[in-house]
């Protein structure tokens, strides 16, 4: 982290309160639109760019959709997806995913084929490379190609693909490569934001209810997750520490206390992935109660076990998302970044947030966070949740389920 790029919370707090730019670092933008002016210039001179003889949309025969970063990502643009099947029922609809995402992707009943696409500026794409992305892609041509990210990177790559149509967010650049355009707003839910994209190129076609994600877990998902957990006392209520990024994870003690409390009336399950295995070990060896653990099982697996938990409290985090998809009431901490844009549909009745109001929150600065914040082992905003607070929420959603 380099401190001297990094803003204060009071530079978060004035963004909050009077909006401000995605790349909030000025020299950062400068950068930025320095590498975009070459890129436009590049578009012009090799016909990088739109052409003028545009087909109609409702005559397209294969489309292209990228998300290539994080699993909780891909399931917001879920309904989005469906939705864009929905409007061309005959097209043949490709998604390019991340090799962590992969096993989703399959499972999708609305996509005709996955492509696996590992970019360097996505979750955990570090070593590939831009041609790996884009040689991953291959050569097929398509008649529309549509990127949920907002990544200039993204963007140039739907504009290699040869697709006549795009559409995409171009707000931090290469929005001369699209030819349809969706804008940001930070103070609308990704699902919603995702399911505009769409309508951006079909108007007429809208979600008949409230947004949800499609549940990909199979039955042979359900065995699986039925075996790891049929034998264990109800109610069944999972523990996901880990959130992605330390800045948005609830203190290990915490964790563990709750873990204690909550053992007096249910039955605890710590989760994670095999990343995830020496922070849930820590968080089980501070408890005196020993809950059971289950790591590193297979993402449909996981989601499957989800699915059958009465309750589950996470961060804002991917298996937040997986939550909503499955049905799963969901207790969701959350600190710096805003339940509103990235937690699921509250008109579903899925979730419940625990949070404390601090003045610089939500600041949403996950990626570069304030000075204060980076010195911190945990941001005020999260820091100030407490156990009873979670606890209360809890017994809540117990009680409502």
């Amino acid at each position: 982290m380099n401190l001297f790029f990094a803003p204060s919370r009071k530079l978060a707090a004035h963004r909050l309160a009077h909006g401000g730019p995605r790349i909030y670092d000025p020299r950062e933008r400068v950068l930025l639109a320095g590498a975009d002016a070459l890129l436009r210039g590049v578009s012009l001179l090799s016909g990088l760019g739109p052409g003028r003889d545009l087909p109609d949309v409702r005559t397209v025969e294969s489309v292209l959709a990228l998300r290539l970063d994080r699993l909780g990502d891909l399931i917001t643009t879920l309904p989005a997806l469906e939705l864009l099947r929905k409007a061309l029922p005959e097209a043949r609809l490709e998604l390019a995913v991340g090799s962590w995402n992969e096993p989703v992707a399959r499972r999708l009943p609305f996509i005709d084929r996955v492509r696996v696409v590992d970019a360097p500026w996505s979750a955990w794409g570090e070593k590939a490379s831009f041609g790996d992305a884009r040689a991953a892609l291959g050569q097929d041509r398509f008649d529309l190609a549509l990127d949920f990210q907002g990544d200039v990177r993204a963007l140039l790559l739907i504009a290699l693909s040869g697709a006549k149509l795009r559409a995409g967010y171009g707000d931090t650049g290469g929005d001369y490569l699209l030819t349809h355009r969706a804008r940001w707003d930070e103070k609308r839910s990704w699902y919603d934001q995702n399911v505009d994209l769409v309508r951006a190129l079909f108007p007429e076609i809208a979600p008949s209810g409230p947004i949800h994600p499609y549940n990909f877990v199979t039955d042979e998902d359900r065995r699986e997750a039925a075996l790891l957990l049929d034998a264990w006392k109800r109610p069944l209520v999972g523990l996901h520490p880990s959130a992605g990024r330390s800045l948005k994870e609830w203190e290990p003690e915490k964790f563990a206390a709750l873990a204690d409390r909550l053992s007096e009336f249910v039955t605890v399950v710590l989760t994670g992935g095999e990343s995830d295995r020496s922070l849930v070990e820590r968080i089980f060896e501070k408890t005196s109660t020993r809950p059971s653990m289950l790591l590193g099982l297979s993402l449909p697996a996981f989601a499957a076990v989800i699915e059958r938990l009465d309750a589950f409290v996470t961060g804002d985090t991917g298996p937040m998302h997986l939550s909503h998809a499955v049905g799963t009431p969901n207790v969701a901490i959350f600190g710096p970044s805003d339940p509103v844009r990235y937690g699921p549909d509250e008109a579903l009745g899925l979730r419940r947030v625990v949070r404390r109001s601090v003045y610089c929150s939500p600041c949403n600065m996950i990626r570069r966070p304030p000075n204060e914040c980076t010195r911190a082992f945990t941001p005020e905003c999260i820091s100030t949740v407490t156990v009873e607070q979670v606890l209360q929420a809890l017994r809540e959603t117990l009680k409502a389920t």
